[in-house]
């Protein structure tokens, strides 16, 4: 048994690009029932009906799913159950996952707009004990061109969780288990997907600021989005209701709502819901915690030809671009998301999934949310 920890983001969009790219439309029958359902027009009636075909087909327990357009919502819909008996609802809590990347990287951002950092500062100004620290800068590590290893895939962490997902890991802990690997490569000489970076953001930006992450991320996007339902807990509570998570990461269908994502720290602790998350996607869509020049750094193609990174899909700073999209596609600890804002149209897509019994091991939200893109 091998406890699933890799959130595979940027490579489940390529897969889901070859994967729809040999697809034909079929027709779409026999719909699942729908609940707490918000439409607009009979656009958003095919919306529901491709979501009722996918929820079908993937044999997902839950998919929940926002289009909004500016100011307008298309489509708020949950369908299918959160546990038995429980229907899905649009209200309901879930783990953002990676989106508390992309959070993290607009807060330093909205710093560099106050001028209180660079992006070009060295880490080794607050933290010099850190490897290269006089060498690695805050947009390495919101980029990921570090070299930092990834303590995510360290076999001894991913054999700690596989025995016991509730474990309260400390923040130490993962640092510790990254740096006893030696750089992958010097400093801005290449890419690599690596959850120490952010690990290493969070904790600057709270000596740089004098405040907690959870201060940070209210102040500076919660609040400002009017975001009521989503927050950065310590522990892995999660606020009612519930959107309830299933996994067969350890070879066995179990409810893993509240495996602890303390082994993710400040990459993935965010709770939050569908409407919370698409005032955030629409928020970057529109630019609007951000000046026009951080908003510009944001998707800057710093990583095009580094690693997998190519001009029309590379890693920004906390977020991927795509084509013009820029998407978050966490999938870990059963949760599932697909998190898309297109800047040019003031477009946001959500997708949360949850798995059935029969499920796949595919990320089904970014198979949904493609197909929404292509529709």
């Amino acid at each position: 048994m091998e406890l699933n920890l890799k959130r595979r983001g940027f490579l489940a969009i390529l897969a889901a690009s070859a994967w729809l790219g040999s697809q034909r439309w079929k027709g779409l029958t026999n719909p699942a029932i729908a609940t707490d359902l918000e439409v607009d027009s009979s656009l958003s009636k095919e919306i529901l009906a491709i979501l009722q075909q996918a929820q079908q087909e993937y044999g997902l327990s839950a998919l929940l799913c926002g289009v909004w357009q500016g100011e307008k919502t298309i489509i708020s819909t949950a369908i299918g159950h959160s546990q038995t008996n429980v229907p899905a609802t649009t209200v309901m809590h879930l783990r953002a996952g990676g989106v508390t990347i992309t959070c993290i990287c607009l807060v330093l951002l909205r710093l560099v707009d106050r001028g209180i950092v660079n992006l070009d500062d060295p880490v080794g100004r607050w933290w010099p004990e850190l490897p290269r620290a006089e060498k690695v800068t805050l947009q390495q590590l919101a980029n990921s061109t570090s070299g930092y290893p990834d303590f995510e895939q360290d076999q001894t962490l991913i054999d700690a969780n596989n025995y016991n997902p509730f474990r309260q890991w400390k923040t130490q802990e993962l640092l510790d288990i990254a740096f006893a690997t030696p750089l992958l490569y010097e400093p801005g000489e290449s890419w690599n997907y690596s959850h120490t970076n952010f690990v290493v953001l969070g904790q600057l930006l709270q000596r740089i600021t004098g405040q907690s992450i959870q201060e940070l991320l209210e102040r500076e996007i919660f609040a400002p989005l009017g975001l009521t339902n989503s927050s950065y807990p310590h522990t892995s509570e999660i606020p009612a209701p519930v959107l309830h998570a299933f996994s067969k990461d350890r070879d066995v269908f179990e409810d893993s709502t509240y495996w602890n994502p303390s082994w993710t720290s400040y990459s993935g602790m965010m709770i939050s819901t569908l409407g919370d998350l698409g005032l955030l996607a629409l928020a970057i869509a529109k630019g609007t915690l951000l000046s026009p020049q951080a908003a510009q750094a944001q998707i800057a193609p710093t990583t095009v030809g580094l690693g997998r990174n190519r001009p029309d899909l590379y890693y920004g700073l906390g977020i991927i671009y795509a084509n013009g999209w820029l998407v978050q596609n966490p999938r870990f600890g059963g949760y599932n998301l697909f998190f898309a804002a297109l800047p040019s149209q003031s477009l946001a897509i959500v997708v949360s999934t949850t798995i059935g019994l029969h499920s796949s091991g595919q990320a089904h939200s970014t198979l949904v949310g493609r197909q929404l893109i292509q529709y």
